[in-house]
């Protein structure tokens, strides 16, 4: 398998994990009993971190390698960066913040604004993946 292919698995493994996150376990959130809720976040947060941590490192670490190795660099490398910068910037300034109020206290309105949100980091991760599958497709 080649760079480009890796990159691409796992650019897609990750749109997958958040249309997973974004269209059942965010909406999952409302049915969870509101005096588990803390407890049962906490234990999601954590074990969600291990499966999504190593996606958006390499995944992030592959734009970057590409950049390094491209003669050079062509708009789907710039639409991969954007999104790619995007993802990680809502996911540093919105959905981290909102994860740690609903440790704290489950709350229907910042429940709502995660999912809202998360449909940016969710359309963000697909382009980088639609943008890598080309990639790896033309070479």
């Amino acid at each position: 398998m080649s760079f480009l292919q890796s990159h691409a698995a796992i650019s897609l493994a990750l749109a997958c994990v958040l249309w997973l996150v974004q269209l059942v376990i965010y909406p999952a959130f409302r049915f969870i009993d509101p005096h588990e809720f803390s407890r049962w976040h906490y234990r999601y947060t954590g074990a969600v971190t291990w499966v999504v941590a190593p996606l958006i490192l390499l995944q992030a670490a592959g734009v970057v390698e590409r950049f390094l190795f491209l003669q050079s660099p062509d708009l789907l490398w710039a639409i991969e960066c954007f999104n790619t910068v995007l993802a990680w910037t809502v996911t540093v300034t919105v959905s981290v913040p909102l994860h740690s109020q609903l440790q704290r206290a489950r709350n229907e309105k910042t429940m709502r604004k995660l999912v809202v949100t998360n449909w940016v980091r969710t359309a963000s991760w697909s382009a980088t993946a639609a943008c890598s599958w080309i990639a790896a497709s033309r070479a």
